[in-house]
């Protein structure tokens, strides 16, 4: 699960305990299958805080989806890596977002079935990425641009990049309940198997820019 920033005592407290509950609660059933009550029960505290805090259930998963979207399209932010190489920086921009995924697995399927069940969805992702990429492409597009013009790597969109990227790690993901099914995956097989898909798709996307 993506990991929401603690708050101890009072006000943020409850608000913090009454997201971290709403967020576990939504991933497992969905918007449609958990009620305010569940939630309130689940902290410990009345379901009249929860529409003090928040209002209305709708709210609440508002939060929590924005907290998700953000959380992932964070993942490709370039601060945290001056001074390492194009592809070293492309190789953890891609680690980091695997890696985040495997800490959430449920959340491709989460995201899909709200997209179908929960119309509010649809305008949440629009916002969070219209207040997102816009800063994130702007900055991965000029490094493609750099590295394109030296001769390192083809021609390839900062967009086309990021859903290349995304969409080979979550498919990973999506496809995991039938791999562990159809060949019974235990845990330990499991992150065996991260392990190396985790390295067939940087592998994958690394020689997918290779200079033509």
């Amino acid at each position: 699960m993506a990991k929401l920033k603690e708050v101890k005592g009072g006000k943020e407290g409850m608000e913090f305990s009454i997201l971290h509950a709403a967020d576990e609660l939504f991933m497992e059933r969905g918007f449609n299958g958990v009620s305010t009550t569940e939630i309130a029960l689940k902290v410990g505290c009345n379901q009249a805080l929860i529409h003090y805090y928040y209002r209305t259930k709708a709210n609440l998963f508002q939060k929590v989806f924005e907290n998700k979207l953000s959380f992932l399209i964070s993942l490709f932010e370039v601060d945290d890596y001056k001074g390492l190489s194009f592809e070293d920086k492309l190789r953890m921009r891609i680690e980091s977002h695997f890696d985040a995924l495997a800490q959430n697995p449920k959340l491709p399927m989460f995201v899909l079935n709200e997209l179908k069940n929960n119309p509010i969805t649809i305008d949440l992702i629009k916002e969070t990425f219209n207040n997102n990429v816009p800063y994130l492409t702007g900055s991965l597009e000029k490094e493609l641009q750099e590295e394109h013009k030296a001769g390192r790597i083809r021609k390839i969109s900062a967009l086309d990049l990021m859903i290349n990227i995304t969409s080979l790690n979550i498919f990973t993901f999506l496809t995991l309940p039938i791999m562990e099914y159809v060949f019974g995956l235990d845990q330990e097989t499991t992150k065996e198997m991260f392990e190396v898909r985790k390295k067939e798709i940087v592998t994958t996307v690394l020689n997918s820019i290779r200079p033509i």
